[in-house]
């Protein structure tokens, strides 16, 4: 699914294009006996009165559950186990694995080391990539290679054109960082300085933009990023 982003180049011109998530196609091609293509399927695996949580919190011990295992099979729900799942909601729960319906959210910061800094609310964000003030490059390019020593990227998305014009403006920010052979660092806000919010109340994230052009084609790659390696 594409979604869109305002985007500006090195020279101050913006314009609104999309962004889509590049999916991988599977090396191994599964087949049944027949050679017809499989697919996959959402199943129900259990209930929570058949988790291991409720039979630990009934049985007492994983000794008891065991037994019990052997004996029977608590851990199966010969009614419900193995039904299709179309659609599904989070929940959450607490320790007697009952809903609940006020929650009160903390945010853990660690140390480089491992170690709790702090807990604290979770500050508030606001998307910021379809905004007023356009996405922009920070201005410096970066070495490939500092950067990927230094980051830890959770994501990639694939910046695309919609029609002639933004294709020559996506291709022009493309063939520039090519011939860099560099990444940039885009930046979000009025002042550009904040790091990418995709949606309301969303994770922020530094974005790396890397272009690569062939002939008369072109690639435009954003790699996102919410973790920094740091040494001890």
């Amino acid at each position: 699914m594409s979604r869109r982003i305002n985007l500006s180049d090195s020279k101050g011109r913006n314009a609104e294009v999309i962004f889509k998530s590049i999916a991988k196609k599977p090396l191994v091609k599964t087949v049944t006996a027949e050679g017809k293509a499989t697919q996959t399927a959402r199943v129900l695996k259990s209930t929570v009165e058949n988790s291991y949580e409720r039979l630990l919190k009934n049985l007492g011990n994983d000794e008891a559950i065991a037994e019990a295992l052997m004996a029977t099979d608590p851990e199966f729900n010969p009614q419900l186990t193995g039904l299709f799942v179309s659609e599904t909601t989070k929940v959450y729960i607490n320790t007697d694995l009952k809903p609940v319906f006020k929650i009160q959210k903390t945010e853990a910061v660690h140390l480089p080391d491992g170690t709790l800094k702090e807990e604290r609310t979770p500050k508030e964000t606001i998307a910021n990539i379809l905004a007023e003030f356009p996405v922009k490059p920070a201005g410096k390019f970066l070495p490939k290679k500092e950067v990927y020593n230094k980051f830890v990227f959770s994501k990639k998305y694939q910046i695309t054109h919609i029609n002639g014009l933004t294709f020559d403006f996506l291709f022009e920010m493309a063939k520039e960082l090519h011939e860099q052979d560099a990444l940039m660092l885009l930046v979000g806000g009025e002042k550009g300085n904040e790091p990418l919010v995709f949606q309301d109340g969303g994770k922020t994230y530094r974005a790396f933009l890397e272009g690569r052009i062939k002939d008369k084609s072109y690639i435009l790659l954003m790699h996102l990023s919410n973790l920094e390696l740091k040494g001890l």
